[in-house]
């Protein structure tokens, strides 16, 4: 990574096309984006430039002002000053199609970068960026998972065959291709899309770290006044939004698990409800699950909405979607465990394994390839390791840290969080970021 103009930080944009209206705050790419920016905080070599349409700049950066980075210096936000006024008379296709358009030739002419991180294979508007690109491979689970899509999704013109369409397009026109984890270079990039090995890079995250949103809470422990401080974070946030059940909660004092994730086909947070729910009615076990997912009543591509339905479990099973960083942390610290019943990520481990363990909290995570190459570097996380499909197997495993072994769970994920951390910074991973998207292959 070299500079060519003397200035002193190298620039890398990150494109976005997400519209005004969209989800923003805790979706895993906007995450890593959050934890990509506090990595060029760390290095003080870089910035990043987050290039979003315009009414969408205002949400980013509610979602990054509580970073430990600098505005302006390590990060800043771009959106033209105009909105994309459509012809009547365009169809809507064409619509779609010059927003982007305007939107890259005003990256190219207002925002100084040398290179281009594109936040997802699908954005076909980086196609018109001027500066070399890396692009951005989360992975591609609807031709792992192809069931519980609309049937519509899989029509010939459909979703995902426009999708496959466009996103072999984008990576075509780019320099570089970055995916977190090793499965989903084989298994997507090289194998399904047939890119050249040599031009994927597999850039492993670094652990995030969430004790920097909660300054109350020291050597990654919960106490009584940590817990009580948390649980005050949570409540003010739930008047807020308007939440009553919450607005008064004793969070620090009910024992609770989450899940932090969103109601998609693979998160499989249904069989998590279920395993609380025999834990509840079956064993007589006091425990509440909390989700970050929206749920969809009457949807039958998730189990969700259906155990809560059927098993009569609105307040067992409680939705608090859309949380800032810092109120995330929050709920997080105040837990007895985090639950990751998800059957494929697209990264080594599971983000709410580090965030959890990070505040103090333990967590359980579904057995998949993503925890399967994260074993490979840490075994002895195998006891704290369930079959996704047994819900029986995770309520034992549950009930046992609920009734005594918490603390034994959450020193040794302690003891491997510090070795992950130590190992891997996220500055480390934002400047492999910057030479992917700089030098490409």
């Amino acid at each position: 990574m070299s500079r060519r103009d003397g200035r002193d930080r190298i620039s890398i944009g990150i494109w976005s096309e997400v519209s005004p209206g969209s989800r923003w705050a805790n979706e895993g790419v906007s995450r890593v984006i959050g934890f990509l920016i506090e990595g060029a905080a760390q290095t003080g070599r870089l910035t990043f430039r987050v290039v979003v349409p315009k009414g969408m700049e205002r949400t980013v950066e509610d979602d990054l002002s509580v970073l430990a980075a600098r505005k302006g210096q390590d990060w800043t936000i771009h959106a033209p000053d105009e909105s994309f006024m459509a012809n009547p008379n365009r169809a809507l296709d064409d619509i779609e199609h010059e927003r982007v358009r305007l939107l890259a030739e005003f990256a190219n002419r207002h925002v100084p970068v040398d290179a281009w991180v594109v936040a997802f294979p699908f954005f076909a508007g980086s196609l018109d960026l001027h500066r070399s690109k890396a692009v951005l491979f989360p992975d591609a689970l609807p031709y792992d998972f192809p069931v519980g899509w609309p049937d519509a999704f899989w029509d010939e013109c459909g979703v995902w065959p426009n999708w496959r369409a466009t996103s072999r397009r984008v990576m075509e026109g780019a320099n570089a291709v970055i995916t977190f984890s090793e499965h989903v270079a084989n298994r997507h990039v090289a194998n399904l899309f047939s890119v050249p090995r040599a031009k994927v890079h597999v850039v492993p995250l670094a652990p995030p770290d969430l004790s920097g949103l909660l300054p109350f809470v020291t050597e990654r422990r919960a106490t009584r006044e940590t817990r009580c401080e948390a649980a005050g974070l949570l409540r003010a946030h739930a008047r807020e939004r308007g939440w009553r059940y919450l607005q008064d909660f004793p969070f620090e004092d009910v024992p609770y698990v989450v899940v932090s994730t969103q109601d998609r086909v693979t998160k499989n947070i249904g069989r998590a409800a279920e395993s609380v729910r025999r834990l509840l009615r079956r064993d007589r076990v006091d425990v509440k699950l909390f989700t970050t997912a929206s749920v969809h009543f009457g949807a039958n591509w998730t189990l969700l909405p259906g155990v809560i339905e059927r098993e009569q479990m609105h307040r067992d099973v409680v939705s608090v979607p859309d949380l800032p960083r810092h109120v995330h942390a929050a709920l997080f610290h105040c837990a007895a465990a985090a639950i990751h019943p998800s059957f494929y990520e697209g990264i080594v481990g599971a983000l709410p394994f580090y965030e959890a363990v990070s505040v103090g909290t333990p967590c359980l995570m579904g057995l998949g390839p993503h925890v399967a190459e994260l074993l490979n570097e840490e075994p002895g996380l195998l006891p704290d390791t369930f079959d996704p499909y047994d819900e029986d197997g995770l309520a034992r495993l549950l009930r046992t840290l609920l009734e005594g072994g918490r603390e034994e769970v959450l020193e040794r994920q302690r003891t491997i969080y510090e070795h992950l951390r130590h190992r891997r910074s996220w500055g480390q991973v934002a400047v492999e970021y910057a030479n992917a998207a700089v030098a490409g292959p």
